[in-house]
């Protein structure tokens, strides 16, 4: 049987190692992230609950992102002729085994999304909000000083992109004080 999301989320969290300075190092590994990817799509009733500010008091909503992903699969299935009876034991009895290109998909859609000049936010959470978008960077050209020698050096940067977040503690968890 195929491990749960929450036993893969545990076993790449207990996999992290520490730098010298006591910090987590966080690298990336394509191969953590196609076992969380399969994990995740393998568990239908994962719920996130999205949090927002309504009338000044703390609202959630239940999303259910792989219950909707499995559901887009289905009305696929659908077009493609797939009888309803059958589409429906597939998305409901099959294992996804294969998330091969999933983080190609999700890495270039949310890059395309930015550099169409859009910022891309996460969905709020309780104790969570953020978002990321591209700068365009001008060509430049700046002056450094090597620390050993002293002899001054010029860097020439091509014009390039670069990610800007924009994340800060939500407003609910927040109280101004006297």
């Amino acid at each position: 049987m195929a491990k749960t999301f929450q036993e893969v989320f545990d076993e790449i969290r207990a996999g992290l190692t520490m730098s010298k300075k006591g910090k987590p190092v966080k690298s990336f590994s394509r191969s953590d992230f196609d076992k969380l990817a399969k994990a995740f799509l393998n568990t239908p009733d994962y719920v996130i609950h999205a949090a927002s500010v309504k009338d000044g008091e703390l609202t959630t909503k239940e999303i259910k992102p792989v219950e909707q992903f499995r559901g887009m699969i289905y009305r696929i299935l659908l077009e493609f002729g797939v009888d309803k009876q059958e589409a429906a034991t597939i998305m409901n009895e099959k294992e996804i085994k294969n998330v091969d290109g999933l983080y190609e998909v999700c890495s270039e859609l949310i890059y395309q999304y930015m550099n169409a000049g859009k910022k891309f936010d996460f969905i709020t959470r309780e104790d969570f909000a953020g978002s990321i978008s591209l700068k365009d960077i001008a060509e430049s050209v700046s002056t450094h000083k090597d620390m050993r020698t002293g002899e001054e050096f010029k860097v020439h940067k091509k014009a390039h992109k670069l990610l800007e977040k924009k994340s800060k503690c939500p407003k609910w968890l927040k109280k101004r004080q006297k």
